[in-house]
């Protein structure tokens, strides 16, 4: 049996613009699961690099860094397209529920920045394995 369960929050931009530059600011705070070219964007995917083991601690890491940017990262980041942390969560069979509470004043920073939110549910692990 598999339970349900918060995974991770991850941050997904994209831009016109190449995005390396956000990433050199980030330095090792940050892990790069992607930055290149999508299609007809440049996209980059990071992660924290620390231990955190709820959303509300890596959003406020995230946008503490983002606060501090300097002016040109953080034009940068006011031209993206799109600005999203995404939530990773795992599906499962118990509990019979599960909620995620994120704090208002994490979402009032998350808005201040221009980012939006997004929630992704994953198959259990076992599952994926599998297909």
């Amino acid at each position: 049996m598999s339970e349900i369960g918060y995974l991770n929050t991850d941050l997904i931009i994209e831009s016109p613009d190449d995005l390396t530059a956000i990433f050199d600011t980030f330095g090792d705070e940050v892990i790069v699961m992607y930055n290149g070219e999508l299609g007809k964007v440049n996209r980059a995917a990071y992660g924290i690099a620390g231990s955190y083991s709820n959303a509300n601690d890596i959003l406020d890491f995230f946008c503490v860094l983002v606060e501090g940017f300097d002016e040109t990262a953080r034009s940068l980041w006011d031209s993206c397209s799109s600005k999203v942390f995404d939530f990773g969560n795992e599906s499962g069979t118990s509990p019979q529920n599960y909620s995620s509470v994120i704090r208002p004043e994490v979402i009032k920073r998350i808005s201040d920045i221009g980012a939006g939110i997004e929630i992704t549910i994953y198959t259990p692990i076992d599952k994926r394995k599998k297909q």
